[in-house]
């Protein structure tokens, strides 16, 4: 596999996981009744790199990772309550795959100057 070809996937992968994420966020949001002033605070913070992740930039990529953290602490602590939806282990396996994907994509970039 060349290195294009893997940083097609890590691509692919990035956006893939990244719109089906907001997708489960806002399902798992509906789903437990939460008041829709909860809907802005968790998923503003990932609305606002659509335009990046659409393009791909680099940084985006990188602040993407940073931003991922306390949602893996958020699904963390869904995963582990007393009674975990399958939402919410979908979350978390999203959010891993988002932020592995985006590291790899960016380091991918970065190390061959693309």
């Amino acid at each position: 596999m060349t290195v294009e070809q893997k940083i097609a996937s890590a691509k692919l992968a990035t956006r893939a996981s990244f719109f089906i994420l907001l997708l489960i966020l806002t399902i798992n949001l509906w789903v437990k009744g939460e008041p829709i002033i909860a809907y802005p605070f968790t998923l503003l913070p990932l609305i606002v790199f659509i335009p990046g992740i659409i393009e791909g930039g680099i940084r985006t990529l990188i602040w993407v990772c940073f931003v991922m953290l306390p949602f893996f602490v958020a699904a963390i602590w869904k995963v582990s309550g007393p009674e975990p939806q399958n939402l919410d282990f979908i979350e978390l396996i999203l959010v891993v795959i988002l932020f592995s994907a985006a590291t790899i994509n960016a380091r991918l970039r970065q190390k061959n100057n693309l």
